[in-house]
């Protein structure tokens, strides 16, 4: 690794295993490890992620981000005092779903934390390629869709107070920035460290690795020897998405620390950001927010299947849920 050859850990002397140019710090294994754990609960605090009796539900995907988020997170029940569950989507795309599966449950596992397991197959019979090419949209669009209508119906249903996501400072840098040169100033409000739930039918969500760059979640898990899925998804494009990330990779090269400075400087600016203008109501079928009298999952499901199946899913994350006797608690 750059930087590090013949260094020593700036905490114990030990030899380094890792240098991090934006700390200006040396550091070994033990102390790399502690660091992030130490950044990840700094940002919990900073941005009042969670309160002392909290029940927070974790979208662990089975890759590093969600892993590192979700060993983290484990690793704070106590001193938070805080409940935490965790939920997998399986979205059915040949070749990478049943490894990400497979290695989500195990971190799960490893973190001492019960996993619910939703398969979109079983939810409405299709998954996520055949529902892209009956829909004729791009998978990703399809994917997202899907994947935040999931997260909010089952922290809805489990009686969460946020749902916590794996996004990590790069990828939030790279939305903010996109999201600004389009003008789409109200998608910027949802980026922040978190969101208020509000009404019963959405649920908060909560960022804790908001101050954690991709690289670092790479290295913790690596170090840590946790599984992780090392394969990107093979529907997954980049778009412009790619550009932005080349520019704010060269501003971070040219002044270390300048995308934690940035998304700092969101965060305390993001009540400024226009609230969005569209009304929020609840899905006349599946009782889930929608800006009309259809939700977009119901409305997306009846064209395909002939049916709305909000609330036939609705039903069967339910019984998921309740096979889940308990979380894991501080």
């Amino acid at each position: 690794m750059r930087g590090i050859r013949g260094s020593l850990c700036s905490r114990c002397g030990n030899p380094a295993a890792t240098y991090l140019r934006y700390a200006k710090l040396n550091l070994c294994r033990e102390h790399f490890l502690d660091y992030i754990l130490d950044r990840v609960e700094t940002a919990v605090r900073r941005y009042r992620m969670i309160k002392p009796g909290s029940r927070i539900l974790a979208a662990v995907s089975g890759g590093k981000d969600s892993s590192t988020m979700l060993l983290t997170l484990s690793k704070l029940l106590a001193k938070l005092e805080f409940d935490l569950a965790a939920l997998h989507i399986d979205l059915g795309i040949d070749g990478y779903s049943s490894e990400a599966r497979s290695i989500a449950e195990e971190v799960c596992r490893i973190a001492g934390i019960r996993c619910m397991v939703v398969r979109l197959e079983d939810m409405i019979g299709l998954n996520i390629p055949k529902l892209a090419r009956r829909v004729r949209r791009p998978p990703c669009s399809v994917c997202g869709a899907v994947k935040r209508y999931l997260l909010n119906l089952a922290g809805v249903e489990a009686g969460v107070d946020a749902v916590a996501l794996g996004h990590h400072l790069d990828d939030l840098a790279v939305y903010i920035l996109k999201n600004f040169l389009l003008q789409n100033l109200e998608d910027i409000r949802k980026l922040g460290p978190k969101t208020e739930g509000y009404d019963g039918f959405v649920v908060g969500r909560i960022r804790p690795l908001y101050e954690v760059y991709e690289r670092d979640t790479a290295l913790y898990v690596n170090l840590a020897g946790i599984p992780y899925q090392s394969v990107e998804c093979p529907l997954h494009s980049i778009g412009m998405e790619g550009s932005i990330r080349a520019f704010l990779d060269s501003m971070e090269e040219n002044s270390p620390g300048f995308k934690i400075a940035f998304l700092r400087s969101i965060a305390r600016s993001i009540d400024k950001y226009p609230q969005p203008r569209d009304e929020v109501n609840r899905c006349s079928i599946c009782g889930m927010p929608s800006q009309g009298d259809v939700c977009s999952f119901c409305r997306m499901t009846e064209r395909v299947l002939g049916k709305p199946m909000g609330l036939d899913v609705r039903m069967k994350v339910r019984d998921i849920i309740s096979r889940i006797v308990s979380v894991k608690s501080g």
